[in-house]
């Protein structure tokens, strides 16, 4: 009595996969007596699982285009086509990529079929008389990691989609109210011109009030029009000469540089196969925090270099600004993270997070080392590209 209890709660805890899906995953045992395929299944019935029986590799086959399995037991001895030439067919197809096959067999014992089975990319090999219990717990391993691994399948591909959604959401809402706030700079900007000699001081001050803002909210309504589309068309990959894309930022930021005395630096760039874009945003990106996160009495100084590596190319932008507190760290690349105030810093708090999502999308990474008081220095590796 007590035996079958132990039985009993032993299948039951045997019966289903954790986390297991409405659909039941599917086995197939492919045995050429009726008789193992009955006693298998037998065995087997506990288990939260569909199960297949055929009696040749070619009706195994034929299930194979109609079903997808979580696992297969094969038996190695049978006629017209054995379970080894059976597996190696079984693999042609699509659906088994990846499927655990177990090979069981009463007859090759020899170490040598086992090795051949291990050649083939069977997960084990077992030898009849089958042990029910150490069968069933064996395949509820496998069974429990194709639902896992289902699961994983099925959240990545949610997960895809809310991105997805939320980046159209993004692209749509800050292409749409470019408009009005173009419309409303506009505006603020004719009044500041023609109406500000009619007006209080307090007025002035409400009309610079909007301006301001309005041009942060284009600025901002730009940085997250340009974070959406990141991902959303293929990244054109061509020859680019580095040196050119730093020439034409630099170019970029001629008066910053002249109204703070700045000391700006660009060693020798590499020419390699790569987005001009890519390098065009993250030259932006970084070279402008390096001029505008100084402070103090220093002279801003901003080194950019570039170095060869044994996959690639890292770039380095050097400043010798403000610097960045330890504990902030881990909000740098943090789309909408800011760490200072927009009155003594402006920014959206995007253009880190574009150039992270950018390189990540060209197989690079980006990364930075800094301590206040003692600068930054931000580093991205690109690798060869194989084109």
């Amino acid at each position: 009595m007590i035996n079958a209890l132990r039985s009993e709660t032993r299948d039951a805890i045997l019966s289903k996969p954790v986390g297991a899906p409405e659909v039941r995953p599917n086995i197939l045992i492919v045995d050429d007596r009726k008789e193992n395929l009955l006693a298998t299944e037998k065995v087997l019935r506990p288990l939260y699982a569909n199960i297949f029986k055929a009696t040749s590799g070619n009706e195994a086959l034929s299930l194979l285009l109609r079903h997808q399995f979580a696992l297969v037991l094969l038996d190695v001895q049978m006629p017209e086509m054995d379970g080894f030439e059976t597996a190696m067919l079984m693999q042609e197809h699509d659906s088994m990529k990846g499927v655990p096959i177990i090979f069981v067999t009463a007859i090759s014992k020899e170490e040598q079929y086992a090795s051949r089975a291990a050649d083939i990319g069977a997960v084990d090999y077992i030898f009849k008389p089958i042990n029910s219990d150490i069968l069933k717990s064996k395949v509820k391993v496998y069974l429990d990691l194709y639902v896992q691994r289902q699961h994983i399948l099925e959240l990545n591909a949610v997960l895809q989609q809310s991105n997805e959604e939320l980046e159209r959401f993004a692209y749509i809402c800050s292409h749409d109210m470019q408009e009005p706030v173009r419309m409303m700079n506009s505006y603020a900007s004719l009044l500041q011109e023609h109406c500000v000699d009619a007006m209080d001081e307090k007025g002035g001050r409400y009309i610079n009030f909007i301006l301001s803002n309005a041009r942060r909210m284009q600025k901002m309504i730009q940085d997250i029009l340009n974070f959406s589309r990141v991902g959303r068309q293929e990244v054109q990959i061509e020859q680019v000469d580095c040196n050119e894309i730093a020439r034409e930022v630099l170019a970029e930021f001629d008066g910053v540089v002249a109204e703070k005395k700045a000391v700006v630096t660009c060693g020798v760039l590499p020419t390699l196969q790569t987005s001009p874009t890519l390098m065009r945003v993250l030259f932006q990106n970084l070279i402008g925090n390096a001029l505008k996160f100084h402070g103090g009495d220093k002279v801003p100084e901003v080194t950019v270099s570039a170095e060869r590596e044994e996959a690639g190319w890292r770039f380095s932008v050097r400043d010798n600004g403000i610097g960045i507190d330890e504990k902030f760290h881990d909000r740098i690349f943090t789309i909408f993270q800011r760490l200072h105030r927009k009155e003594n810093f402006p920014g959206t708090g995007i253009g880190l997070s574009t150039c992270r999502k950018f390189i990540r999308l060209c197989g690079g990474e980006i990364g930075f080392e800094s301590s206040p008081g003692n600068g930054s220095e931000f580093f991205f590796t690109l690798p060869e590209s194989k084109r």
